[in-house]
């Protein structure tokens, strides 16, 4: 996690990360 997701889906979403804040995080 850790990317901005602010105009694009979490790329990380796979690893079970989630946008939050403009940012992703894992939840």
């Amino acid at each position: 996690c850790g990317e901005t997701c602010l105009f694009i889906p979490c790329l990380t979403s796979v690893f079970g990360c989630s946008c939050k804040n403009r940012g992703c995080y894992k939840i």
